[in-house]
């Protein structure tokens, strides 16, 4: 990056509005040729609405962007596509019932005498694809790939298109470890042949391993540029919330309980989860680690009730017969998917639907929804936890990703369980969302409720648990508590199922970031009871 060219694009004084909020207001910002530059900020600060309107998904009510300092109207993605700019965000694009090589080139399928050129397509394909280092069959249909390996499909079909420019709208809040790692590597080979990168995230070691700068924002204005890494992360911190997190993972200080929730071979019939046993008590958090594809989310499923499966669990003593979410439900168990989108939003429904529905049983009468009930659940709702919405009618989908995961949890902490399945339920939100979420959680087990905390950020699990739960190829391996309840204890139980030392040819680094967003300031264990 040279800082005497000009930039690759200005934004200039950007403005946007949508009904009852300003998402931009008078916001600027440059980004240069094979720059490294990360945008962040809360939920809700404008991050996605500027990424948006650089792709030309959204219009700005004012401002203005220069492409190479001449001023350009971006009126739609092809038009930015002109110019360089491909934007991927959270939710991929691709077209699930057709092949990698016809996702990788869509639009631009090559011809020979006037029919696709199936041989070529697949060669160009797979010559995209080996430039990011990733080996897939391009005749593979999309939707029998991992979300790992779909998001590299997505960003092979970016680089196909020769991008000058590319926008990561939270592209690594779905992907494992690995698979992020492999993320950044490639952003790393892009910035060196000089393509810039936008980064939006609100995970810390991202930002400080592949940026040079990082442009802040809050309540859609600028709060201000970091150089990095000069820039401390807890400076960072403060400026995306406007505050110092000084509890980050909250705390709680009754002792667990007597047992709320049996588990004794639970297993699915295919074998992704095999027979597991474990007990919860009342007050206390219980965390379960692994790799993906461990087992892990299909034991929160499993209990869920959103997958079938066998074995005996039971909640205050009662048998709870599984394979049903109705059931799960009645037994007393508040279940949290990772996948808000697919598998917890109504997306076409309001903020009150959405809210409500998971209550509807108790404030209906000879089948008609007490309105005023509803309206006054909800309301407090969104007040206890701090749901930001402009109105209650307002489409969920329009609310930014940390608000809808406080209404999700919200929703599912007001019904008063005694036993809560949270799967990654910090996923794809900010610093100071998680913060708050975190403190919903200790709340949850102050109360006395039994909490299965399933995540793949170790800080997390160390900093919210009593206990860690250790999946590794299906199973339970290990159950880590008190001084063991270190990243390089539990990493190496996921990646080799022994503690560290027991494997000579696995390797736990605890450099390698594990954290999506933990200030330096926060201290490992600081929740756990007292």
């Amino acid at each position: 990056m040279n800082a005497s060219e000009p930039a690759l694009i200005r934004v200039e004084n950007l403005v946007k509005r949508f009904p009852g909020v300003v998402a931009l207001d008078d916001v600027s910002l440059e980004i240069r040729a094979g720059e490294v530059l990360a945008l962040t900020g809360e939920n809700g600060s404008g991050k996605s609405t500027l990424s948006k309107i650089v792709g030309g998904l959204y219009q700005p009510d004012g401002g203005r962007i220069l492409v190479d300092g001449v001023e350009r109207r971006l009126a739609n993605p092809h038009a930015a596509l002109e110019h360089g700019i491909v934007l991927i965000s959270q939710e991929l694009t691709l077209a699930p019932t057709l092949t990698v090589a016809e996702n990788v080139l869509l639009g631009r399928l090559p011809r020979r005498g006037g029919a696709v050129d199936w041989p070529e397509t697949r060669r160009r394909a797979a010559e995209v694809l080996a430039e990011l280092g990733v080996h897939i069959d391009v005749e593979r249909r999309v939707d029998s790939l991992s979300v790992e390996l779909q998001q590299e499909v997505e960003i092979a079909r970016a680089i196909s298109t020769r991008a000058r420019l590319l926008i990561l709208d939270e592209a690594t809040s779905s992907l494992s470890e690995g698979a992020t790692l492999r993320l950044l590597d490639i952003v790393a080979g892009l910035s060196a042949r000089g393509v810039a990168v936008l980064m939006i995230t609100h995970r810390m070691p991202e930002i400080y391993a592949s940026c040079s700068r990082a442009v802040v924002l809050r309540d859609g204005a600028l709060a201000g540029e970091a150089p990095l890494p000069a820039t401390a992360e807890h400076e960072l911190v403060r400026m995306m919330v406007g505050r110092e997190l000084l509890d980050y993972y909250g705390s709680r200080v009754a002792a667990p309980a007597g047992v709320v929730l049996e588990v004794e071979g639970l297993h699915t019939a295919d074998g992704a989860l095999q027979p597991v046993a474990f007990e919860v008590r009342a007050g206390e958090v219980l965390g379960v680690a692994g790799l993906v594809g461990s087992g892990k989310a299909e034991l929160a499923m499993a209990l869920g009730g959103a997958i079938p499966a066998r074995g005996d669990v039971r909640v205050g003593g009662r048998p709870l017969r599984l394979g049903s979410p109705r059931r799960a439900i009645a037994a007393g168990i508040g279940y949290v998917p990772d996948d808000r989108r697919r598998e917890a939003l109504l997306p076409p429904r309001s903020v009150a639907e959405n809210i409500s529905f998971a209550w509807l049983g108790t404030i209906t009468r000879f089948g008609f929804v007490r309105v005023a009930a509803e309206r006054r659940d909800v309301a407090k709702v969104v007040a206890d936890y701090g749901v930001k919405t402009s109105s209650l009618d307002k489409r969920i989908t329009l609310l930014s990703g940390g608000n809808q995961q406080k209404a999700i949890l919200g929703r599912t902490f007001a019904r008063g369980c005694p036993v809560y399945v949270l799967n990654e339920p910090t996923r794809g939100v900010d610093v100071g969302s998680k913060s708050a979420i975190y403190g919903y959680i200790q709340a949850l087990a102050e109360k006395g409720a039994a909490v299965v905390l399933i995540s793949s950020e170790l800080p997390e699990l160390i900093g919210l648990s009593d206990r860690v739960a250790v999946f590794h190829h299906g199973g339970i391996r290990a159950v880590v508590s008190g001084d063991d309840l270190t990243e390089e204890v539990l990493g190496a139980y996921a990646v080799s199922g022994t503690r560290p030392g027991d494997h000579p040819s696995v390797v736990i680094s605890t450099d390698t970031p594990t954290s999506a967003d933990t200030p330096t300031s926060a201290v490992a264990g600081a929740g756990r009871t007292r």
